[in-house]
């Protein structure tokens, strides 16, 4: 009797080890099993629409042909990174959002020049306060956000950051960068974004460097290309894969500019002792007393290589001009010319800043997911960018300067 009690007690013991595990694991799955969306927005920096021709993208090109693919991708002005960048995530044009170049003056901060490689300025909010990037209105409507080197993340905007966020390191790989952010998406649906970035530059660093038909452009461009495919294997990894819809898109194109083709800007300057040059570039601009403006703009005329203008009077197309940091006289240079300060200085053999609708200027754009239908476009804008994401994600966005006109077309 005693022994088959025993038995019995064994048998119930058993039994309820069993039903717990089995009730453990089956709350174990439920919590590893993702159950929210993930919207992705890559940007390969100077990714020009061409590039995707080259045969050297698998990854991209299956993700082209599984979703939208845009013929062209038409930059906001000026087609330069952080313009572009930014207009993506606040909706705005550079003239509203107040980032309308890399490097900048401001007349009511005297205490500071905005530059790429100064970290105060970098971080400094009031260089970024007059756009609200996505991730403060989505974190402000209860969703997460990551960001891995976004334009503006570094910054306090409206009292608030991304949720991950790190400092821009250029030393960091591609490969680095994509670990990175899986990492930061390896973790249970309470936690982990609804929306995040991804950023590479090194498809823009040897644009530049080489110009846009180098070796070594080719070789960056099969990089990111690769580092994608182990983005959607890490997705994949995560059980993310059918979760998640990529936007992939670049801030601008690249133009091959010969040595001997600079403008130098100081000639036209000669005699006119309040006209300092603030710009140099495809995109020029000189800060002038109001009483030497028309001649320093009767002096630029001379050059047949680009285009100068008042600020105010900059053609509306460009949607630019009226930006206290935007300097007094504007001039762009034709495509495959660039502005220099003084004789001598080296141009640069890879470019962007011309005018967006240049065939060189245009950018990458492919969307792929769940939400999204297979479809060929031809021209998406840069503006349109923040509307799309804004739907993707089910949020209320801010007050912008795009449509909804690309979301209503590849939505399926």
């Amino acid at each position: 009797m005693q022994t088959l009690i025993r038995y019995t007690l064994v048998l119930l013991v058993l039994v309820f080890s069993q039903t717990n595990a089995q009730n453990a694991a089956n709350q174990t799955a439920s919590t590893a099993s993702p159950k929210k969306n993930l919207v992705l927005l890559i940007s390969i920096d100077g990714f020009r629409n061409d590039y995707l021709n080259r045969g050297i993208t698998p990854n991209l090109l299956a993700l082209a042909n599984k979703g939208a693919h845009a013929k062209n991708f038409e930059p906001v002005f000026p087609s330069i990174t952080f313009p572009n960048h930014y207009s993506q995530v606040t909706g705005l044009y550079p003239d509203h959002n107040g980032m309308v170049n890399n490097t900048m003056y401001d007349p009511t901060k005297t205490e500071q020049i905005f530059k790429l490689s100064d970290r105060n300025a970098i971080e400094n909010p009031i260089w970024w306060e007059e756009g609200t990037p996505l991730w403060v209105t989505i974190q402000k409507q209860g969703k997460i956000s990551s960001t891995l080197f976004w334009v503006g993340s570094e910054a306090v905007n409206h009292g608030m950051q991304p949720t991950d966020w790190l400092r821009y390191d250029n030393n960091l790989s591609s490969l680095g960068r994509a670990q990175q952010l899986l990492r930061w998406l390896d973790r249970p649906d309470q936690t982990r974004a609804d929306f995040a970035t991804l950023y590479f530059s090194e498809v823009d660093s040897k644009g530049h460097e080489f110009g846009p038909d180098s070796t070594e452009v080719n070789a960056s461009i099969a990089n990111v290309d690769a580092v994608i495919g182990e983005v959607l294997k890490g997705l994949n990894a995560l059980g993310l894969a059918d979760k998640t819809t990529l936007v992939i898109t670049s801030d601008h194109g690249m133009a091959k500019v010969e040595p001997d083709r600079g403008i130098d800007l100081s000639v036209y300057a000669q005699g006119i002792a309040s006209a300092k040059i603030q710009w140099t570039g495809p995109l020029a601009g000189y800060d002038v007393n109001p009483a030497d403006k028309p001649l320093l703009l009767n002096n630029l005329k001379q050059d047949s290589h680009m285009n100068c203008w008042a600020k105010e009077d900059m053609p509306a197309k460009y949607h630019f001009g009226t930006h206290r940091r935007i300097p007094q006289v504007v001039c762009l240079a034709q495509s495959g010319w660039s502005t220099i300060a003084k004789a001598g200085q080296k141009v640069i053999p890879g470019q962007h800043g011309y005018d967006p609708v240049q065939p060189d200027m245009q950018g990458l754009f492919i969307a792929q997911g769940p939400q999204i239908k297979k479809m060929q476009l031809d021209t998406v804008k840069n503006i349109d960018i923040y509307n799309l994401l804004v739907h993707l994600l089910n949020v209320t966005g801010e007050k912008n300067d795009g449509d909804d006109k690309l979301y209503e077309q590849i939505k399926k």
